[in-house]
């Protein structure tokens, strides 16, 4: 089997046009205004340190932090665990006789 003409026509290269590409009038002319860039070697691996590290700046950060969590998640709960109490006290048979009297 013979490979098509397609598959044995060239890759565009850098900065030319193709014919396969559409260009069918003018055969191959240069591109202009390309441009090319890379990254830095000082940019490429910024995760190089990043278990190593996230220890102690995790627990340093998450130490100052720790006033503005756990004061609102501890009031928060304080007052969960009184409302069920008291909940659980109202639906209780004693908290029927402290409310309603008798009946």
């Amino acid at each position: 089997m013979r490979p098509s003409i397609a598959a044995m026509s060239e890759m565009p290269g850098p900065k030319v046009y193709n014919v396969w590409w559409g260009d069918y009038h003018g055969g191959t002319q240069r591109q202009r205004g390309i441009y090319q860039y890379t990254v830095s070697p000082f940019a490429q691996n910024p995760t190089k340190h990043l278990f190593r590290h996230y220890l102690f700046n995790a627990y340093r950060r998450i130490s100052q932090q720790f006033v503005y969590f756990a004061v609102p998640i501890t009031i928060g709960y304080s007052v969960y665990a009184w409302a069920k109490r008291k909940d659980a006290w109202q639906n209780s048979k004693a908290g029927h006789l402290a409310q309603h009297g008798g009946h």
